[in-house]
């Protein structure tokens, strides 16, 4: 298995993936990008063909090189601008001066292919029942190789237990459309759109005031035995879902887990993400990617709306 996680940091508590490096206090954004190890460029370079005894450069693409080490990226297209690092931190900065947000963690995934940027939303944790709260947060995740825009989300993490519930990638198509999410291609005016900072944050702050209806729901539907099969049934697609390997984990952290009483959706749903974040895969980094960008990623939207359908 590759190692998915390259580096970053966290400030306070350690991910519940356990790398990358603890800060004591937020940093600013020129330290946040040292912390990150995100202080290096991507170089566009030329591609050379060979023709006969000669080499032709290919005049439609170029190569994306880390300035670093020279590692390779990706391959893209002449049209194609990279978000440098260093413009991707900048981006906070106005939130930052204002007091909207602190930064909170960030790092780099796959040999620099893919980087993010989690700015806490400065509003006191929100709760959805008596204990157990949500902090808001504002992501920028972007990449280095070709294969995805730049996008900018809200997402909630569920204090108790550092779960994302429903980590921004994976209903970002969803997001924006509602007009929840920024969509940036790395073809156009990446600067110019990405001095829409407040309308990112307002953005954030509406799909909040949402999430906490939808969350609150949850936590007031008791759910029996048959309603919590029921709902596994609906995520996995299968009539007997005691079958698949992973339900005893997943009736575990539903009725014990982390913040869990076993007695509501809310409990379930939780379970549920517990294990696609803390238990499923093979190891910490094969599990960062898929809650990520992967399989969890899916599953986690999977799991949302098969709550929201019991509601």
């Amino acid at each position: 298995m590759s190692h998915q996680f390259e580096s970053g940091f966290f400030v306070h508590t350690p991910a519940w993936h356990r790398l990358g490096k603890v800060l004591d206090n937020p940093p600013s954004t020129q330290q946040a990008i040292i912390d990150a190890g995100l202080d290096w460029q991507v170089l566009k370079q030329p591609i050379y063909r060979r023709d006969a005894n000669t080499f032709l450069e290919v005049s439609t693409h170029k190569a994306l090189v880390r300035s670093t080490d020279q590692r390779q990226l990706g391959v893209v297209s002449n049209h194609y601008n990279p978000l440098q690092n260093v413009d991707a931190f900048k981006w906070f900065d106005i939130l930052l001066h204002e007091g909207e947000v602190t930064l909170d963690a960030a790092g780099s995934l796959k040999d620099g292919k893919r980087i993010w940027i989690l700015a806490k939303i400065n509003l006191h944790p929100i709760e959805i029942q008596d204990g157990d709260a949500i902090q808001p947060y504002l992501l920028l995740h972007n990449s280095h190789d070709g294969s995805t825009a730049i996008w900018l989300h809200f997402t909630p993490v569920r204090v108790v237990c550092w779960n994302t519930l429903t980590w921004a990638t994976a209903k970002r198509y969803e997001d924006e459309k509602n007009h929840k999410a920024l969509h940036i291609r790395h073809n156009s005016n990446i600067n110019e759109k990405l001095n829409l900072a407040h309308q990112a944050l307002d953005l954030a702050r509406q799909t909040l005031k949402s999430s906490i209806v939808e969350y609150r729901a949850m936590a007031n539907k008791s759910i029996t035995t048959e309603l919590f099969e029921m709902y596994l049934s609906n995520i996995f697609e299968m009539e007997e879902p005691s079958n698949h390997k992973a339900y005893e984990l997943i009736q575990e952290n539903f009725e014990a887990g982390r913040g869990n009483k076993g007695s509501t959706l809310w409990d379930a749903y939780n379970g549920f993400t517990e294990w696609l974040d803390h238990q499923r895969g093979k190891n910490e980094y094969s599990r960062l990617e898929s809650a990520w960008f992967g399989e969890s990623a899916r599953l986690r939207t999977k799991a949302h709306n098969a709550a929201l359908a019991l509601l």
